[in-house]
């Protein structure tokens, strides 16, 4: 994930791209961030996985900006956001979506033994183990609770 953001990157300076110049600089900022964290230093790698994570975190930021910049009638604002969310896509695995999800979900419910809601988080987790990053949490919690009701 480094290199291909590095690279795109360098790309997009060449191209005198300032939005997506802009966009790709703040996610490696972010993966950079995230490499300290995790003790491994500026330079360090972060496995696949905590850069979905981080990059995940970078675009369900931009839904919640633009959740409240349509609140206060930005809608240029707003914009940007979806504009900056779109540039992040790419980078992110294939989402599970409708009919997808709704089996996953049925699947995980099936393997977790789930008979309420109560035990959402069980299905949430055989979820997780079988999917990995490759669904929204949100919509698949509202399936969760609509299935066990």
């Amino acid at each position: 994930m480094l290199n291909r953001l590095t690279a795109d990157l360098k790309t997009s300076m060449l191209a005198r791209d300032a939005a997506r110049t802009q966009v790709l600089r703040m996610a490696l900022t972010a993966y950079k961030n995230e490499a300290v964290a995790k003790g491994l230093g500026p330079q360090g790698t972060i496995s696949e996985a905590d850069a979905i994570a981080v990059l995940k975190r970078l675009v369900k930021s931009r839904e919640d900006s633009i959740e409240q910049f349509e609140k206060v009638g930005q809608m240029e604002r707003a914009a940007q956001e979806r504009a900056e969310i779109t540039l992040l896509l790419p980078y992110l695995p294939a989402m599970l979506e409708g009919p997808e999800l709704e089996a996953a979900v049925k699947a995980a419910i099936a393997a977790s033994g789930a008979l309420t809601r109560k035990d959402m988080g069980l299905v949430m987790k055989a979820l997780q183990a079988a999917h990995g990053a490759a669904f929204d949490g949100k919509r698949a919690s509202v399936l969760v609770q609509g299935l066990l009701g």
